[in-house]
């Protein structure tokens, strides 16, 4: 066994190294469509291979079967109702288990009761659904229209005062950088005085921060409410002696079998028969718990739908029962050990981020990729997607076509990846309450995460320099310009980000860690021309302060750096005259329009995403705009102008690849619109802040917005729009936000078939009311689906149709 063993881990090794993705020796990968078509093509032999392997090695907890992306390699059969489509929906946030009784009580507490201040604790054990409840209310409409100002704060174990007080003011930290916590629990007060509130503090933990955070807020007797969410009965009986506690209780035995098969077989389908009585047993062994129900069918829906493979999961989900003295840890572990190898790192990498993170999901494939764990960034979104089809990641944030934006986990689920990460020595994680004693005992990780300052030179003498792989400051440093210099020994370095401090100059000693694959820190100093030195970072995010009105200019060895894929620089800057071509950039931000040039853009002709900031004469922005057609594969724009220029209509060429344009404070005029209408691919367009100028925007008939399927319109003067349904044939979604000044919709909208949402955020009055006559020309065409949802800050939220 041992040498069968051995000999496939050797082939393992070879295999990898030919497709050039070993375990933390990632290769720069050339993106044409022949490599592309061959890590597809391998990618299934890979996971099989590694399958193998962990039935001969005994690592895959009981079973024997072959893991793959929803199908049996052992037959080539897909199955049924496994669609990525589908399975992405299966999303722990997303926990709604007969949760209806439970929010008409909460509801019904929310806008009756007494008219004083009330508190409203809603508790039960994690992955139960107290969040999701919670979540309801905070956006039912009857209960948006009744209160005045709507507050979500989650607290957490891990906290910071300051950070909790900023995210009750929905303020910026540099906006209010020296106010102190008194100052700010003052503005709190005043901001909320007299005014009838509904705050929601998710899962609170501590007696003491409660105790803090709601002296700053007042009690009008005007029926202001208090919605806290938290594990600890005795936490809700300290915030207020008087409340009755909405407990949330575990599924009966029926309720946990239509989750489990819900999950698994969806609506219609219909459950073997010969596979009803495990999956009963199965459900019966998760204790009745929302969150491990949800996971474990996850993991159902992945595997072969034969009873030998359910009867595996139902012995191992028996022994867990048996041994696990948290059982609901142990039954999450079962989907963590079923996990194929290339999943693991990458759902481990979760526990870097704090605690309720909401991570972006580009930025968490940049990390992966660069720590040596997918082939190639287009790898990711699949091994994210599978992550979240096993209901082990949730998708946070999404765009409008249900793309995922940012990712989280569950708490359970963090519990569970920091026990494992643990384990495995895959990562430490420095959390505040440890930050006094976190190095004191000698480790060896490879990743290592802080979440508080580190105040200590000598506790970095206890971590291993050989080892080390990835650095996470969440907090930054105590003295950066000191403590940088105890990174150089991390020779083998990929990763560094240092959140939460700024470098007065360019921190040099960065520059000898050259095995750096991603680099994140803020400085006021111009970059360096050492940097180059970094020949193989491939994502550099700098946050920079630019001091005058000339954006700096990037050192000319910029050109050397081959493998950059990411460049993002939070102010603008320009681009030296190229050198050089760097062929894998795909994301770069943010450039100076004066940089905009076609000799800049073919030595970076795989730009995927584009962000331009500055301005220029209306009668050179033209010229600048037509050098974008030099980009083939640019995909995203966005173009921030600056000062007010003089309105000249001009004509320029984009490229025609472009599929989201964002365009604000260019004031561009309306006529313009006949360059953008041309481009056959252009899905979603967003108009911010005077992007276009004027009060009157015509379309006549042979303007056709092909593809556009959303459109954001919004701070504009636009007075008259002159549009029908032949302008937009596909349009899914349209926002407007602030058109003060808009008379109408244009009522032909009525006729977009595809139509699903119109949504107005502080627009006219008049404006407000040509909804609903689209509304009823939608309905006369038989769609009833169409959600109007309209928004005046002085009159509150209204909603009709589709509801």
């Amino acid at each position: 066994m041992k040498r069968e063993a051995s000999s496939l881990r050797a082939f393992v090794g070879k295999m990898r190294e030919v497709m050039g993705c070993q375990f933390g020796e990632n290769k720069i990968l050339n993106e044409t469509m022949e490599r592309k078509a061959l890590c597809k093509n391998l990618s299934p032999h890979v996971e099989k291979i590694d399958a193998l392997k962990r039935n001969v090695m005994h690592s895959s907890f009981g079973t024997s079967e072959v893991q793959g992306y929803g199908a049996d390699f052992q037959t080539g059969a897909s199955f049924p109702g496994h669609s990525s489509t589908y399975v992405a929906k299966l999303n722990p946030e997303n926990i709604v288990v007969d949760l209806e009784g439970d929010l008409m009580r909460i509801k019904r507490r929310l806008i009756g009761g007494p008219s004083d201040r009330d508190i409203i604790p809603i508790l039960g054990m994690g992955g139960i659904g107290k969040t999701t409840l919670a979540k309801m209310a905070f956006d039912d409409p009857e209960i948006r229209h009744r209160f005045d100002i709507h507050v979500w704060v989650t607290v957490s174990q891990e906290y910071q005062i300051r950070d909790l007080l900023l995210g009750v003011l929905s303020s910026p930290t540099n906006d209010i950088k020296e106010v102190s916590h008194n100052q700010l629990m003052d503005m709190i007060y005043k901001k909320f005085k007299g005014r009838r509130y509904l705050v929601v503090m998710d899962d609170i933990w501590s007696n003491d921060v409660w105790d803090l955070m709601t002296r700053t807020f007042p009690d009008d007797n005007n029926g202001s409410r208090i919605i806290l969410t938290s594990r600890l009965k005795d936490l809700a009986i300290h915030a207020d002696p008087d409340s009755i506690p909405h407990e949330i209780s575990l599924l009966n035995s029926d309720e946990r079998w239509k989750l489990l098969h819900e999950k698994v077989f969806g609506v219609e389908q219909v459950c073997p028969p010969e596979l009803e009585d495990l999956g009963r047993q199965v459900a019966q062994k998760c204790q009745g718990l929302p969150l491990a129900i949800l996971v474990v069918a996850g993991h159902l829906s992945k595997i072969a739908r034969t009873r030998e493979s359910w009867e595996r999961v139902a012995k191992s989900v028996s022994k867990v029962v048996a041994h696990e003295s948290d059982i609901c840890l142990g039954v999450l572990a079962l989907s963590y050990n079923y996990l194929p190898n290339h999943l693991k790192p990458c759902f481990l990498y979760m526990g870097v981020f704090p605690e309720d993170s909401e991570v972006n999901i580009e930025t968490l494939i940049n990390l992966w990729v660069s720590e040596g764990f997918l082939l190639a960034e287009f790898v990711g979104k699949d091994c994210l997607e599978d992550l979240v089809s096993r209901n082990l990641i949730m998708v946070r944030k999404q765009r409008f076509d249900g793309e995922g934006k940012t990712c989280g986990v569950h708490d359970l689920i963090r519990d569970l990846i920091l026990r494992e990460a643990k384990k495995e020595k895959f990562l430490q994680v420095n959390r505040i309450q440890e930050a006094t004693k976190s190095w004191a005992k000698k480790v060896h990780v490879c990743r290592y995460s802080f979440h508080s300052y580190i105040y200590q030179d000598d506790r970095w003498q206890s971590s291993s320099s050989v080892l080390t792989r990835n650095v996470h400051f969440f907090h930054g440093l105590e003295t950066p310009s000191k403590q940088v210099l105890l990174l150089t020994r991390f020779k083998q370095l990929r990763v560094l980000a240092i959140l939460g401090d700024t470098f007065q100059t360019f921190p040099l000693e960065i520059t000898k860690l050259v095995q750096l694959r991603y680099l994140q820190f803020t400085c006021h100093d111009d970059i360096h021309w050492s940097v180059s030195e970094l020949y193989n970072l491939q994502t550099f995010i700098l946050g920079h302060l630019v001091e005058g009105l000339s954006p700096p200019t990037l050192p000319v060895g910029i050109w050397r750096m081959k493998n950059l894929r990411h460049l993002h620089i939070s102010d603008f800057f320009s681009f030296p005259i190229p050198s050089n071509k760097l062929p894998y950039l795909e994301g770069l931000s943010c450039l100076a329009l004066s940089s905009c040039t076609c000799e800049l853009f073919s030595a970076i002709p795989n730009l995927k995403k584009l962000k331009i900031i500055g301005n220029y004469p209306m009668e050179m922005m033209g010229e600048r705009l037509s050098s974008l057609s030099c980009l083939k594969e640019l995909e995203m724009l966005k173009f921030k102008g600056g000062v007010q220029l003089p309105r000249i209509p001009s004509k320029y060429t984009l490229p025609t690849s472009l599929k989201r344009l964002t365009l604000s404070y260019t004031n561009l005029p309306w006529e313009d619109m006949a360059n953008i209408v041309m481009l056959p691919n252009l899905q979603v367009l967003k108009i911010k802040h005077n992007g276009f100028d004027g009060d009157v925007w015509r379309l006549n008939d042979e303007e056709t917005f092909n593809q556009l399927k959303f459109l954001l319109i919004s701070w504009t003067d636009l007075k008259q729009w002159e549009a029908g349904s032949v302008n937009f044939p596909k349009l899914q979604r349209l926002l407007l936000e602030r058109c003060m000044n808009l008379e109408e919709i244009p009522q032909d909208f009525g006729e977009i078939c595809t139509l699903a949402s119109i949504e107005l955020h502080g627009c006219s009055i008049s404006a407000a009311k040509s909804p609903n006559v689209i509304q009823e020309e939608q309905e006369s065409m038989g769609n009833d689906c169409l959600n109007v949802i309209i928004y005046n800050h002085r009159r509150g939220l209204r909603i009709c149709g589709g509801l």
